[in-house]
């Protein structure tokens, strides 16, 4: 097991494709071995053994040094919240005999006892369906090589939950949509892509003064419901078309908000500008309001398109356990120390991007 240590995501930092509204792609199989029970009915023994073999097939492959290795029930506190906020883990899931293997700055990860008796995940910034498609791929075929998945001539590959089974290949989009919320569409498209079988759903929730939930940042996930017994490639094409089909519908809305309201949006974007530089405090759900807006105007040219990228990296570098990281364990956990944390990390970070190009 090595050294722990929590680096910030390799995709967090980068741009890709279309990554004015497709913050990320996370592309993912799912396996199960055969003759074991599948989560959760399965013991605590026979997790273990799932374990070791996935980590014996990893070291015959000669993969296992490739990765650091996590277990679960071993990380500190803030080392879980950290993972949960990335959505390497579920939140309150089990940690006995659960294991992470991260590699390329997090990119790339197994997750062991996760959900599933494996999960192998791709993480890239930007829409990337195929490129994500073909490493986890590649990892899956050579581990099948070593391990009897549960498979049927029926079915396919078996997963926990009965939709996912079939090829076992999932897609989750990190998408920052500010222009349908700002216009008012959100509703319509979220049912439009529910009928089709797709779930768009918030990354970050809070509740307002009147109960609503409210989507922070205009950020979302959107996940792939109905992709039982479909081949590979024919998952990917019908999401290269969906989420095609979401982007031009996105910049179609920031379009007509410029037109409609050009001078209104750009003082607000240039006051969250304002904030964001100078602010000694800032509690979560101002910071990504504010970083939202700053990146609506980098995306339509309002402010410099060199803002785009750090204000996505710094929507997650804003959440709580990302901020108690940069404090340490001795200062974490005051609600108004974090505040002026991540009021200090956020100026600093613009000020700097600032510099290299100027407002």
């Amino acid at each position: 097991m090595k050294e722990l240590a929590f680096p910030l995501p390799g995709w967090l930092k980068e741009e890709g494709p279309e990554s004015d509204v497709v913050l990320a792609t996370r592309s993912t199989l799912l396996r199960n071995l055969s003759n074991f029970p599948f989560i959760p009915t399965i013991s605590e023994d026979q997790l273990a053994d799932v374990a070791a073999k996935i980590e014996e097939a990893l070291e015959s492959l000669g993969l296992l040094d490739h990765f650091v290795q996590y277990a679960v029930d071993k990380l500190p506190e803030l080392g879980i919240r950290f993972f949960e906020e990335e959505g390497t883990i579920p939140e309150d899931f089990p940690r006995e005999q659960r294991y992470l293997y991260i590699q390329d700055e997090g990119r790339q990860f197994l997750a062991v006892n996760v959900g599933d008796h494996l999960r192998i995940e791709r993480r890239r910034g930007g829409f990337r369906i195929e490129e994500g498609f073909q490493k986890i791929k590649s990892i899956d075929l050579q581990l099948e090589t070593r391990l009897d998945y549960a498979f049927s001539l029926e079915w396919g590959y078996l997963t926990t939950k009965v939709e996912e089974s079939g090829s076992g290949l999932a897609f989750t989009f990190v998408l920052h949509l500010p222009g349908i919320s700002m216009k008012n569409e959100l509703e319509n498209v979220q049912q439009m892509f529910r009928e089709e079988g797709f779930l768009l759903r918030p990354l970050f929730l809070s509740t307002s003064a009147d109960n609503e939930t409210v989507a922070l940042g205009e950020l979302f996930l959107l996940e792939a419901l109905r992709m039982t017994g479909k081949p590979e490639q024919e998952i990917c094409k019908k999401l290269e078309e969906k989420v095609g089909s979401l982007l031009h519908y996105e910049r179609e809305m920031r379009q007509q908000l410029l037109e409609e309201k050009r001078l209104s949006l750009e003082d607000r974007v240039y006051r969250a500008l304002g904030v964001l530089e100078r602010a000694r405090m800032l509690q979560l759900e101002e910071a990504l309001e504010m970083l939202s807006m700053v990146r609506f105007g980098s995306c339509t040219g309002l402010v410099p398109a060199s803002l785009n990228g750090i204000t996505a990296s710094l929507m997650i570098e804003s959440c709580p356990a990302h901020v108690a990281m940069r404090l340490g364990e001795s200062r974490k956990g005051e609600e108004e120390t974090e505040a002026l944390e991540r009021a200090r990390y956020i100026n600093s970070t613009l000020n700097s991007y600032k510099g290299r190009d100027r407002v």
